[in-house]
């Protein structure tokens, strides 16, 4: 039986990665195509409407309930990211909780590093912005975050703060 659920999980992660690929040759499309600009608005807005579409099946399915407070938020990050992300990216990463904001610390992306090896990163708009507007406003949260320290700018990790701000 443990392999069988060792297979699938190394199933899902193919499936992830190659999901992932896909996105990666869409965006140097894009960027050929359309230019650096236009591809990475349109970039960050399939990406915010992806995860906000994806949060609000995980809270029609039950997988998620609306969060009341930072910590729920976090753990509903932490859900999407193990759902959507392989290699367990950013699941084991730091996050520290004061209040209602929290402080993500990320040393490692598996997109940082595809755009890295095909010399893409200058430029390049980062999509967990829009990640993390799409989580949110499905749960009906100000999008309220800023990236800190990024990879992508040339930074040695990524530090995203984030808060609970309910919509009024």
């Amino acid at each position: 039986m443990m392999d069988t659920a060792m297979e699938l999980r190394d199933a899902l992660d193919s499936i992830k990665k190659l999901w992932w690929l896909h996105d990666s040759y869409w965006h140097a499309t894009a960027v050929r195509q359309l230019g650096e600009e236009h591809a990475n608005k349109l970039n960050l807005e399939a990406n915010e409407l992806f995860f906000k579409k994806y949060t609000l099946l995980l809270l029609k399915s039950g997988q998620i309930k609306k969060p009341e407070n930072i910590e729920d938020l976090v753990a509903i990050f932490r859900k999407v990211w193990a759902n959507c992300f392989f290699g367990e990216m950013y699941i084991h990463e730091p996050i520290t909780i004061k209040g209602d904001e929290a402080t993500w610390i990320g040393q490692k992306c598996n997109a940082f590093e595809s755009l890295q090896a095909g010399k893409m990163t200058t430029g390049y708009a980062c999509g967990c912005q829009a990640l993390r507007n799409g989580v949110m406003k499905a749960l009906r949260l100000e999008p309220v975050h800023s990236i800190v320290e990024s990879l992508v700018n040339g930074d040695e990790r990524c530090v995203i703060n984030f808060s609970f701000v309910p919509k009024k």
